[in-house]
């Protein structure tokens, strides 16, 4: 019961989305993906009797919604996009505002620990967290080339 309320309390940052190249992008180009805020965060240390109780949450994955597809990252991406990048198949022209609205959710691995004489176990794992990203405009463009002869 301890742990629960460790993990209530454990303040979760909110992902903040980045796009390389930045906030435009073209078709056939590999674009990279990357978040701030995907870092370890601890609850306050929750008291009962001898009992002390904290949560633990570890970045696992970014779930990316990105406007033609969605896609799962291992880590929180890179400018390089070597880590988590895509390569969009059609432009966002077509969309309103002629931009996707690119989504991240950071998925946390919860954990807990427990000091004390009254613990019955002095680690454990929660259900996980996550936390979403507002929405971000990327404007997809296409490339034409005109030869004459």
């Amino acid at each position: 019961m301890l742990a629960e309320w460790a993990r209530t309390l454990t303040a979760l940052p909110r992902p903040v989305v980045h796009t390389s190249p930045d906030k435009k992008t073209y078709v056939r180009m590999r674009t990279g993906l990357w978040v701030d805020n995907f870092v370890t965060v601890h609850s306050e240390p929750v008291r009962a009797g001898t009992q002390v109780v904290q949560a633990t949450a570890t970045p696992k994955s970014v779930e990316w919604q990105l406007g033609e597809t969605s896609l799962k990252c291992d880590d929180g991406g890179s400018k390089d996009g070597r880590s988590c990048g895509y390569t969009y198949k059609r432009s966002s022209a077509g969309q309103p505002g002629g931009a996707y609205q690119i989504t991240a959710k950071i998925i946390w691995e919860v954990t807990w620990t427990c000091d004390g004489a009254g613990c019955e176990s002095s680690t454990g794992t929660l259900e996980d967290l996550s936390m979403d990203s507002a929405a971000t405009p990327l404007v997809v463009s296409e490339i034409q080339a005109n030869t004459r002869q």
